[in-house]
């Protein structure tokens, strides 16, 4: 008993530690505006904030030449020059397997620590385009990112029965928009709907603006389902909450919540 208390008394301590981190740490008001993703035809940036600092997470490829490079920053914000600035920095190259499905990796180019005028230094311009300036080959050099909200996988609210999966198709530069799926009504009753539709993220108003059509699926004597399409088009917005929640608005506000397994049927 001893032992569970001792143990149970040591978990409560690292919690208390964690949350005491946390507080010490909080994420500066001029660096959020950098906390998302940001996308060119061929390349994206993932940026997050982790308690201390910003994980920089950037994926550029060359469809061309099958090939590419990932690279990682750990960076703090500096409020005197609103940016980004990397303390470590990683490069890793990749070549892109003929079905385009598999990256092999080579050894790092570079990782660790930065030496003095190695820094990277991320910035917003006057168009909200996301600046890279890479410290150790200026591999960012003349790319201008644009934030696409974070969005992406299966989100699911199952008491009002829907479902929705979002997917970016930033293959090229003619197709920097999200797919969204939204399925209302569950798979295997007698009717439900599902809306397949196209989205682009609008910084000013932090929501992913889509629009697209209704399939209705009714199922018939035989058991098998018929489809139609209602030939109207709809809309529907979606912004992200507190809580790791999506706000879906379409008519009425429904909060959707990420499912790591799901698939939308």
């Amino acid at each position: 008993m001893k032992k569970a208390i001792g143990f149970l008394l040591a978990v409560m301590m690292i919690v208390c530690a964690c949350a005491a981190m946390a507080e010490a740490y909080p994420q500066p008001e001029g660096g959020k505006k950098f906390e998302s993703d940001w996308a060119i035809g061929s390349g994206m940036v993932n940026i997050i904030y982790e308690e201390e600092g910003y994980r920089v997470a950037i994926d550029v490829a060359d469809l061309a030449k099958a090939s590419g490079s990932s690279y990682e920053y750990s960076c703090f914000y500096n409020e005197e020059k609103d940016a980004l600035i990397s303390v470590s920095s990683s490069r890793r190259d990749y070549k892109i397997s003929d079905d385009g499905l598999d990256k092999t990796f080579a050894e790092p180019q570079y990782d660790g620590p930065d030496e003095e005028n190695q820094e990277t230094v991320f910035t917003i311009d006057e168009n909200g385009c996301l600046i890279w300036k890479d410290g150790h080959d200026d591999a960012g050099a003349g790319l201008k990112f644009t934030n696409i909200g974070r969005f992406t996988g299966v989100w699911r609210n199952e008491a009002e029965e829907v479902e929705a999966q979002f997917m970016w198709n930033g293959i090229d530069p003619d197709t920097m928009f999200y797919t969204v799926y939204i399925q209302r009504g569950k798979t295997g009753a007698d009717t439900y709907s599902l809306f397949t539709m196209n989205g682009i993220y609008n910084p000013a108003t932090g929501k992913l603006e889509a629009d697209g059509t209704c399939t209705v699926f009714t199922k018939n004597a035989s058991g098998d389902y018929d489809t139609q399409d209602d030939g109207e088009n709809y809309d529907a917005f979606f912004s992200m909450l507190d809580g790791g929640k999506i706000l879906y608005e379409t008519g009425n506000g429904i909060e959707l919540e990420y499912d790591l397994l799901g698939n939308v049927n």
